[in-house]
């Protein structure tokens, strides 16, 4: 019986200790990676998005098709020109390269308007090169990633008219029915 106990305890400890060496191995991981996080500055959101200032409702949002298909096919030329190097050509991202597509991408994006995005892109992409894209690149760009996250082709081009722009909204959530009227 004491045999059979200190089996059952051997077995626990190892159980107990490969659990602790995962749990230590987890820890060293995610701590290298908030020191890498710390010392590459501010968290990326909070660089990329910056919130809207207070103003009008934007008149449009992205579920209106506010670009064409054209614009989308020069836009994915000059993304795997410029952008699929970090951003992969699938838009994943990697390393400190941001997603640009699915639920990571509307996760930052999600209510800031084109305009954001446009003085982002061109202000600040791509990274070797800050600022080399024209308004128009960066407008095919940004129509390509509107593409590949599934939003609805338009029948005009983005426009480099930053009024224009400030009126688009960038959503995945249909508008707000209006309230019947109550009887």
């Amino acid at each position: 019986m004491n045999v059979r106990g200190n089996r059952h305890h051997s077995k626990l400890g190892i159980k107990t200790l490969v659990i602790c060496g995962l749990v230590v191995s987890m820890g060293a991981c995610l701590g290298g990676e908030m020191r890498s996080a710390r010392a590459a500055g501010p968290a990326p959101v909070a660089r990329l998005a910056p919130r809207p200032a207070p103003g009008p409702a934007p008149a449009k949002t992205t579920l209106d098709g506010v670009y064409t298909d054209d614009e989308a096919a020069r836009g994915k030329a000059q993304y795997n020109t410029t952008c699929s190097a970090c951003h992969m050509e699938d838009l994943s991202g990697s390393g400190q390269a941001l997603p640009l597509a699915g639920d990571a991408f509307m996760d930052i994006w999600e209510g800031q308007t084109m305009n954001d995005f446009l003085e982002l892109v061109q202000g600040t992409m791509p990274q070797d090169k800050p600022g080399s894209l024209t308004a128009d690149q960066a407008l095919d760009v940004m129509s390509y990633i509107l593409q590949q996250n599934k939003f609805p082709v338009g029948k005009e081009e983005l426009k480099n008219d930053p009024d224009t722009l400030k009126g688009i909204l960038i959503t995945k959530k249909a508008p707000a029915a209006s309230a019947a009227p109550s009887k």
